[in-house]
């Protein structure tokens, strides 16, 4: 699919050598004159061979439309749209890798059962460090999204002019966040977001905050830009703080920060956050998908060492006095359990959660505690993401 053309190809012709480097490739594509937006065609490349291609919206037959393309495997790069309507006027278009699931690690995927014990599946790193799990949309950053332009966050963004998201991927949360404080939150021309990711990242990134800014901003005079941060890491740490003024951030955003479990991970995201929020005005808005119960919760433990509290960021705004307007959701209500309560088996709220909550899988109605490894892989897709939004949680965090 197409990625959006202009900017995208503006911002190409400008990293080319980044993007070289990354595997990428931007290409031209005349459209037939017969062709409309959504219309699907074949276009033969010279050196590539045949393509299916389809017309972006904003094209017609007659235009020329650019694709970047992953020439590693010939993949092209997916466009997702995401639409925050109806408590925000903004559609963001996303470019995204569609990458199979044997490029990003998931050919088993992570999971665990409500008895603690996570699976034992290697997470295929590439030189980079990281998975390819950056380049995709994944439900608990649409689930985050959605949250941040409802009713019940405004009063948690309410004032907030600097904002930070970490592990960011392709900026769907940072993107609704931004378009949130734009309207809802204390945005002027000093007011500043910026998105953070590995290195390998940034292109494209930058490339979906070029393509949404205008319609994020709103005329607010937010600026939005990337930084490299790795966590722990305390010179780009520094480096991030200069491109914000030299002030900590008044708000942290994320989404399935906790997805590699490991100690030393959670230890160095807990020292990033302390070391770049206000500790009188910092709030953490965070979207979690458990998989690892456990290890995962090695992250809060920590935080609690260096004097947080998180609580459901839906509890939080409503004892703050914001709106309790439920999120909407044709999949069911979020989870109401605590960080120390889910997957843990010592909690009888948690088992009873497992027990009681039910979907189907390729038909066949289960519970969450029969749910096996094995299971994720046959799902539709559908299915999938039902499945990942009931282990999905957005917690508040704030110093004590």
């Amino acid at each position: 699919m197409a990625t959006p053309s202009e900017e995208m190809e503006q911002f190409a012709e400008k990293n080319a050598e980044q993007l070289a480097n990354d595997g990428l490739r931007l290409i031209s594509i005349p459209i037939p004159d017969d062709k409309g937006p959504g219309d699907e065609f074949t276009y033969t490349h010279e050196e590539l061979g045949e393509m299916e291609v389809v017309v972006p919206e904003d094209h017609k037959g007659g235009d020329t439309m650019e694709l970047l393309l992953d020439e590693d495997d010939g993949e092209d790069i997916g466009s997702v749209e995401v639409d925050l309507t109806p408590h925000c006027d903004v559609n963001l278009n996303l470019v995204t890798f569609t990458l199979d699931d044997d490029e990003v690690g998931l050919d088993e995927k992570k999971e665990e059962g409500t008895d603690g014990e996570g699976s034992d599946v290697e997470e295929d790193d590439d030189e980079d460090g990281t998975d390819g799990t950056n380049f995709m949309v994944w439900p608990a950053g649409i689930k985050m999204a959605e949250f941040v332009v409802s009713p019940a966050a405004k009063v948690l963004i309410k004032n907030k002019t600097s904002m930070l998201e970490l592990g960011s991927g392709c900026g769907i949360t940072g993107l609704a966040t931004a378009a949130a404080l734009a309207r809802d939150g204390g945005a002027n021309s000093s007011a500043r977001a910026i998105l953070t990711d590995l290195p390998v990242a940034l292109p494209v990134l930058t490339g979906n905050i070029r393509e949404n800014e205008g319609a994020v901003s709103a005329g607010s005079g937010l600026k939005l830009s990337t930084a490299a941060l790795a966590w722990g890491d305390d010179d780009q740490a520094k480096e991030v703080l200069g491109v914000a003024g030299g002030s900590k951030f008044d708000l942290i955003v994320g989404s399935d920060l906790l997805y590699s479990s490991e100690k030393d991970i959670m230890l160095a995201l807990s020292k990033t956050i302390d070391s770049l929020l206000d500790p009188e005005t910092g709030t953490i808005l965070m979207a979690t998908r458990w998989r690892e119960y456990d290890e995962e919760r090695v992250f809060f433990e920590e935080m609690g060492r260096l004097g947080y509290e998180f609580v459901l960021a839906s509890q939080h705004s409503e004892v703050l006095g914001g709106s309790i307007e439920e999120v909407e959701d044709p999949d069911g209500k979020e989870c109401a359990l605590s960080w120390k309560e889910f997957g843990s088996e010592k909690s009888e709220a948690s088992k009873k959660y497992f027990e009681e909550t039910k979907f189907e899988v390729n038909g066949e109605e289960r519970c969450l505690s029969e749910v096996k490894p094995e299971d994720l892989l046959g799902m539709e897709e559908g299915d999938f993401d039902k499945y990942e939004l009931t282990h999905v949680q957005i917690y508040a965090g704030y110093k004590k």
